[in-house]
């Protein structure tokens, strides 16, 4: 009888200790969830919705004064860039800006001649592969 009751404690035991570790899991997973959304936040053009969705280009439409849309998309564009070198992963982002955006717009045109400009001037140079 007594072996029994070991077998029965020594599960109890072993549950026990398997919630502790799934609730650790599943905290830790909230963490890491929490972080890479904070990051892909950190670049200027996203958003997230009040339904959850993302959007890319959460930006104004143009003021039609270029003297102030031209640099915002500049502005924007090196943001992005500074992010993209501080976080790798977020990469993606500028596939999806590029989705997004109205590249006819001036703010659009100031990012685009800025990524280019940053592309083409980066240290080191890009290569052809």
């Amino acid at each position: 009888m007594g072996s029994k009751a070991m077998v029965a404690d020594k599960s109890v035991s072993d549950l026990e200790t398997y919630r502790r570790e799934l609730d650790e899991a599943v905290r830790e997973a909230a963490r890491a969830s929490a972080w890479w959304e904070g990051e892909w936040l950190t670049f200027p053009t996203v958003t997230k919705q009040a339904d959850g969705s993302w959007r890319y280009w959460n930006v104004p439409a143009d003021s039609g004064v270029f003297q102030d849309d031209w640099p915002l998309g500049e502005r924007l564009a090196r943001e992005t860039v500074a992010q993209m070198r501080r976080f790798p992963e977020g990469s993606t982002v500028l596939r999806r800006i590029l989705r997004e955006m109205d590249p006819e717009s001036t703010v659009g045109q100031g990012f685009l001649t800025a990524i280019e400009e940053t592309l083409c001037l980066s240290q080191p140079p890009l290569q052809a592969v």
